[in-house]
């Protein structure tokens, strides 16, 4: 079966792009344990299958990178207001992850703090951690004396490190489109640059991350000339798998993950599960799961092993996320639509 890769424009539409999320945000849940209780030294079996190229919170980072630039660049595209733009993406990013930062250091970090709570709160670096990761211009890792007999020592959230880069992707898709540069052949050229920087090792965590947010956006921008075939699925998928075993897996989940990626979203054959059925869990289990991994690392010791803290962790980390998407972001995303309404079948991003 071959279709266009076309949005449906009937509102009773589903896609698959919550159950993806969702399962990107579990996999690097899941794939943080292993730092978290045994130290980041030890290897994860996708690293060791890799021969080092990967591990499964990575792979499950590049997703979300995908589902962005198909999502975002069609956001733009279907309303092209530089000021609604940049409302949606702020509304997006920012209210939940300064609730997860005020959380985190006004209880977390005194419950687990070794100094003093008076010193805890007069140390400088207490604000800093909420204010700097909150503005995206400086990520902090560190709250003053909190988990640093942890096997990963004094990091208190080490998944926002990716959310800057997110924002950067968001502004280019901004610029690109008030230059009137957001089409088919000039996205397509920028990320054959960006893979051939990409192959020579240029460009640090920008290309890494600009590849597949570029291939998200090219497939989207080619939507009615790439067909959802299952043949070519299988075929990226083979593909993706050799590069596992061999070399270039970066780039060829750039060229073949993200086109997987979306046919599993889009293809009206795909039916994966209504996982937002009850809310969009997704991000506030990425914002959250590494706090509360690490403070069950703390409260279970030594002893700990990674699937254990799975176990610990996964109730609470989507309890949390639940409370975050019904209390803080469903709101937050219901002032996007003042002024204008939403879009009908598109998933929030």
């Amino acid at each position: 079966m071959s279709v266009e890769m076309r949005p449906e424009r009937n509102p009773h539409r589903r896609n698959n792009f919550d159950a993806l999320r969702i399962s990107a945000a579990l996999a690097v849940l899941v794939s943080h344990a292993v730092p978290l209780t045994e130290g980041p030294r030890i290897p994860q079996p996708l690293v060791v299958l890799s021969r080092g190229q990967t591990d499964l919170g990575s792979v499950a980072v590049l997703v979300f990178f995908v589902i962005s630039g198909y999502l975002v660049t069609q956001s733009f595209d279907r309303a092209p207001v530089a000021q609604r733009f940049l409302k949606a993406r702020c509304l997006r990013i920012f209210p939940a992850l300064f609730v997860a930062l005020v959380l985190t250091a006004v209880l977390l970090g005194p419950t687990f703090t070794t100094l003093s709570i008076r010193a805890y709160f007069v140390d400088p670096d207490s604000v800093r951690y909420v204010l700097g990761n909150a503005s995206l211009l400086r990520i902090r890792y560190h709250l003053p004396g909190v988990f640093e007999s942890n096997p990963t020592r004094s990091i208190v959230n080490g998944s926002i490190w990716t959310l800057p880069y997110e924002f950067l992707m968001y502004l280019g898709v901004l610029a690109l489109g008030k230059l009137k540069l957001l089409r088919p052949r000039v996205v397509l050229v920028l990320l054959a640059i960006v893979l051939v920087l990409s192959w020579q090792w240029v460009g640090g965590d920008y290309v890494s991350f600009g590849a597949p947010f570029l291939s998200g956006a090219t497939l989207y921008l080619w939507r009615d000339r790439i067909p959802l075939n299952w043949h070519l699925a299988a075929l990226s998928a083979v593909a993706l798998g050799a590069s596992l075993l061999t070399k270039g897996f970066r780039i060829a989940f750039a060229l073949f993950g993200a086109y997987l990626v979306i046919y599993l979203a889009m293809a009206p054959s795909v039916r994966l599960p209504d996982l937002a059925r009850r809310g969009d869990l997704s991000y506030g289990v990425y914002v959250f799961a590494w706090p509360i991994q690490q403070s069950a690392s703390y409260i279970l010791g030594a002893s700990v092993t990674w699937y254990t803290n799975i176990l610990v962790s996964l109730p609470v980390v989507l309890g949390l996320a639940a409370l975050s998407w019904h209390f803080v972001e469903k709101p937050a995303l219901a002032l996007k639509r003042s002024g204008a309404r939403a879009t009908a079948g598109v998933p929030e991003t």
